[in-house]
């Protein structure tokens, strides 16, 4: 049975390219994660997981690391470009080339982590895996890592790599060079120094934080290499200002029936596990200068500025699932007895309330009424005129708006050149 088809609904009538974050990984899918809520119980060991996968499965979590010299800055700078301007997807020969409506993944990384190897364990038990395409982006070059991820076998991959990453950068912008500001310097010393940035702290007088603001530069440029540079949409019609979210901060064992809501969207409540159909993409992208320009170094925060300004002055909308369809498996959660951070705890936890959930997971239809006029109080949580820091710095706009949007500025400005023309002829 294809993917798209095991949930009959109103509101999904397109593709939708979900993002799942799942430990230290970000996924944009139309897949439903099965790891579904974290609940404690005993300390459980490796076996207990393991008896509950498939063989296939199990050889992703009994992956033996190995070691490999560490890179310098140059050599890292080439694999990085030598990768990216290869632009190779993996098992091609297996599950045939991609078509426009192949179910894309992605998934950031920067480490081999145990919560990856469950991640990739748990996707590789997915109906119609094969039938997508899994696309890794990575925050630095790691030859572990990427071997590791070369060693699926179950669908298409792509792997690519962060080019402005501060493994490159490590004494020039976007990193930190010698003549930068430091980030807690007071105002007037930085004036006297003449440190590059002393005329621009940010909202909380402080100046550029480089690893902080690299996370939301590798943010916005992973969704423009997959949605400008891989994926072409001119055929995608339609405007739907609304999110999906699949994971809950708290919910009970009590909760079992599955359903949707519908509310404004949070970054605080609805962005760990959040999705997105590509005319919300769009929707993100014509606002680009709303996303770079605002002082805000988070890129959820940055959405709910463009979804507090657009300017047709429409809020996104969230619809989010009453039972959890994703987890971190790296939370900690106390039982009563003792804390437990173990990545094998939560996922033998998961698998049980899997169990139990099974049959709520795969509703047979669902009703969604997506024409939903929101209460004007609902948006007096969201009063955010401007943005919380760490995000000020010329540089670090300019290589949000131009470098990283260089393609998608100039179509811009060629549709709003159109336009200008057809209103000039109207008149």
């Amino acid at each position: 049975m294809s993917i798209l088809k095991r949930i009959k609904t109103r509101v999904i009538d397109a593709k939708f390219y979900h993002s799942i974050a799942f430990g230290n990984s970000l996924l944009f899918s139309v897949i439903f994660s099965m790891f579904i809520l974290l609940y404690m119980s005993i300390r459980a060991n490796r076996q207990d997981v393991l008896k509950d996968l498939s063989e296939n499965s199990q050889k992703f979590i009994l992956y033996k690391e190995k070691t490999y010299p560490i890179l310098n800055s140059t050599e890292a700078r080439r694999l990085i470009t030598e990768y990216n301007q290869e632009e190779k997807i993996s098992n091609i020969e297996t599950f045939g080339p991609i078509k426009n409506n192949t179910v894309v993944l992605v998934v950031t990384v920067h480490k081999l982590h145990e919560s990856l190897k469950y991640l990739i364990a748990s996707l590789s038990e997915l109906d119609a895996i094969e039938e997508t395409l899994l696309v890794f982006s990575h925050l630095t070059y790691d030859q572990e890592l990427y071997d590791f991820i070369q060693t699926i076998d179950f669908c298409r991959v792509w792997q690519i790599f962060y080019p402005y990453t501060l493994q490159v950068y490590t004494d020039a912008f976007p990193g930190f060079s010698k003549n930068d500001c430091p980030t807690n310097m007071k105002h007037k010393k930085a004036e006297a120094l003449k440190c590059i940035g002393a005329q621009t702290p940010d909202v909380h007088g402080k100046y550029r934080q480089p690893s902080k603001a690299q996370e939301k530069h590798y943010w916005w440029w992973t969704a423009n290499r997959v949605f400008e540079h891989l994926l072409s949409f001119n055929n995608q019609n339609g405007v739907v200002l609304e999110f999906i979210y699949l994971g809950l901060h708290k919910w009970s064992l009590e909760n079992d029936t599955y359903g949707i809501d519908i509310t404004t969207w949070d970054p605080k409540q609805h962005s760990s596990v959040l999705a997105f159909d590509v005319s919300v993409w769009n929707s993100i992208i014509q606002h680009y200068d709303l996303f770079c320009e605002v002082d805000d170094a988070s890129w959820s925060r940055s959405l709910l500025y463009i979804s507090l300004n657009r300017r047709d002055n429409k809020r996104f909308k969230v619809a989010y699932t009453t039972i959890p369809r994703a987890l971190k498996t790296t939370l900690c959660s106390f039982n009563g007895f003792y804390e437990s951070c173990n990545v094998e705890d939560n996922v033998v936890n998961a698998l049980r309330m899997q169990r139990h959930l099974k049959s709520n997971l795969f509703p047979p239809y669902l009703e969604v009424y997506t024409h939903i006029e929101l209460e004007d109080d609902e948006f007096m949580f969201f009063d955010v005129l401007e943005g919380e820091g760490g995000w000020n710095d010329p540089r670090d706009k300019a290589l949000c708006s131009a470098n990283i949007t260089e393609n998608t500025v100039k179509k811009l400005l060629m549709d709003m050149s159109r336009e200008f023309k057809d209103a000039y002829k109207s008149f």
